[in-house]
């Protein structure tokens, strides 16, 4: 880890935890660096708030550059406020058409933070009961706008206020098929009827269970290691998740359900990085960690900050054509086998998955181009079974016929 990493985290456990800065640290700090290191993991928010505790003496960056950091943190802070306002939104319209929605990522990890507005926003997840899925879709298309091309293996894609979200029809999907049978019966036990709820200026969201939410973040971020990337970003919520949450986990059903999804492993792993890399104190739960697992931790770390959030240190992830894919795959399986050690079962089957998921896209791809062409060959259809004279005058037509003495030069 070179110089301005190790300030990066020390500016990050600052803003986090409040944990002191020696300030003579900072004194020839390579502050461009600090902040495209801060870019590339999505923290700059955070970041600012940690600069906010070092004395200004310390602080050799010019002017401009500290009017952009803060009016960049000015736009953050409106984004998440539009944000809140759409959960709300959406939670309401949901409940008005007799919906259960379970809000989960996102906003609802953001509240736990020291100031919830620095969290840097993506896009709001939702997931609903697979039979509520359409009616869910037709909800989002009266309040904003719906895709119903881009339905993924697991969710939607709809559009609020200018608002990205994905309604998901289930929690995720997990390349090893024992892992993502269990998520899914995992699921089933706590929804409905074991929701708990999280306060968004003055309204209660649906949100799911500490114990639940925990499994559920650690299986978002093993899928983060194995595709796109994982990023600090997402380390971070769960160390402020644990910060807040350690006491209301129930500890031995959160052991059952890792042992079922085989990601214990993955688990002390990531909490490893939340207590050495972030500061979070121990857990009084969570047993001290071992060589290997700190071993594992310090690889993880290294490749974190190597490829980023989303994986936009290292790799941009293009769907052009077959090349494309192919290079997406290499990308893909050699992360599997370099960081097997994470979780191996997941590591082996998104070898195998990305293949699948390649067919599955190509199939769904052939079967829109068939609608396509059964739409056009259905409006052929009654085109020329039209009788109507009218009809055809005002498209600029006469007699059926698009050519010759039949057109209808006045239009």
């Amino acid at each position: 880890m070179n110089q301005s990493q190790k300030l990066l985290f020390l500016l990050l456990r600052a803003a986090l935890f409040e944990e002191k800065i020696d300030a003579s640290k900072f004194v020839e700090a390579d502050w461009i660096q600090i902040f495209n290191l801060s870019d590339i993991q999505t923290v700059s928010s955070l970041v600012l708030d940690g600069i906010g505790m070092l004395p200004h003496s310390v602080l050799q960056m010019p002017l401009d550059k500290k009017m952009l950091l803060i009016a960049k943190m000015q736009r953050m802070e409106q984004i998440n406020t539009l944000h809140r306002s759409v959960i709300v939104k959406i939670d309401k319209a949901l409940k008005a058409e007799g919906i259960q929605a379970v809000f989960m990522k996102g906003q609802t990890v953001a509240l736990r933070y020291p100031n919830p507005l620095h969290r840097t926003p993506g896009d709001i997840d939702f997931v609903v009961a697979p039979e509520d899925f359409d009616r869910t879709m037709a909800v989002m298309e009266k309040i904003g706008k719906v895709d119903h091309g881009l339905v993924h293996e697991h969710h939607g894609m709809a559009w609020v206020d200018g608002v990205t979200v994905e309604p998901h029809y289930k929690v995720h999907n997990y390349q090893r098929p024992s892992t993502d049978q269990a998520m899914q019966e995992m699921f089933s036990s706590v929804f409905p009827d074991k929701l708990f709820s999280a306060d968004i200026d003055g309204y209660a969201v649906p949100v799911f269970s500490p114990t639940f939410e925990s499994v559920f973040l650690i299986s978002h971020m093993v899928n983060h290691v194995y595709e796109e990337g994982l990023g600090l970003r997402q380390v971070i919520d769960y160390a402020i998740f644990l910060h807040h949450c350690a006491d209301k986990i129930d500890w031995m059903q959160h052991h059952e359900w890792l042992y079922r999804m085989r990601m214990e492993r993955a688990w002390r792993i990531f909490t490893c990085i939340c207590v050495e890399y972030l500061g979070l104190s121990l857990p009084s739960q969570v047993e001290p960690f071992s060589y290997n697992e700190r071993k594992w931790a310090a690889a993880l770390v290294e490749d974190i900050m190597r490829v980023g959030n989303f994986g936009r240190g290292e790799y941009v992830f293009e769907h052009h054509g077959l090349m494309d894919a192919w290079k997406n795959y290499c990308w893909v399986a050699k992360r599997c086998l370099h960081l097997n050690f994470v979780c191996p079962s997941e590591a082996r089957w998104w070898i195998i998955s990305k293949v699948k998921r390649f067919f599955w896209k190509k199939k769904k791809e052939r079967k829109d181009e068939k609608d396509i062409r059964d739409d056009e060959g259905e409006f052929a259809i009654r085109w020329n079974n039209c009788d109507s004279l009218a009809f055809r005058i005002v498209l600029g037509y006469q007699n059926g016929s698009d050519g010759g003495e039949g057109r209808n030069k006045g239009y």
